[in-house]
C-alpha cells in the first residue's frame, strides 16, 4: 500500500448516478478517485505512468470499442497480483482473478473493493514484518 499518497481508484461506468454514488463512498474512505464514462479515456488513464491507478472498477459492457474486460486486462498488466472489480450481467469466474459481480449496487462494490484491498494489504504487511524480523535476527 502506498503510505505517502492516497491510493488511486479508477471507476468506469456509463451510469452517471451510479458513478457518482460510488465515487462519493470511496472519497469518504479517503481514496483518490478518478471517474469516467468513457472507456477510451479510462484506457488512457490506465496507460498514464505518471499517475498510476492502484485499483479498478468497471462495467463489463461499455459504449465504444473498449469494454471493461479490455480495461481489466490493461490493469492486470500493471498489477498482476491485484483483482479488478467488474460489474456484469452475470457473475462468472475470471482467469486473471478479477472479481465479477452480477449487477451490483454501489454499496456492494464498496464492500467488495474494501475486501480485496484488505486481502492485498495483508500479504504486504506480512512481507514487511518478516523482513523486519529477519533484519533483527541478523
Amino acid at each position: 500500500m502506498n503510505t505517502t499518497e492516497q491510493e488511486r481508484i479508477l471507476i468506469v461506468d456509463p451510469n452517471p448516478l451510479f458513478l457518482e454514488k460510488l465515487a462519493q463512498g470511496l472519497r469518504a474512505r479517503n481514496f483518490d478517485v478518478v471517474t469516467t464514462v468513457s472507456s477510451m479515456q479510462a484506457f488512457h488513464i490506465l496507460r498514464d505512468w505518471s499517475r498510476p491507478v492502484d485499483w479498478l472498477f468497471s462495467r463489463a459492457t461499455l459504449p465504444g470499442l473498449i469494454d471493461g474486460w479490455i480495461l481489466a486486462d490493461e490493469y492486470h498488466d500493471s498489477h498482476p497480483n491485484r483483482a479488478a472489480v467488474i460489474a456484469a450481467s452475470q457473475a462468472k469466474v475470471c482467469a486473471q482473478g478479477h472479481v465479477v459481480l452480477k449487477d451490483p449496487s454501489p454499496a456492494a462494490v464498496l464492500d467488495t473493493m474494501q475486501c480485496i484491498m484488505a486481502q492485498n494489504q495483508a500479504p504486504e504487511i506480512a512481507s514487511h514484518t518478516k523482513g523486519s524480523e529477519e533484519r533483527l535476527a541478523a
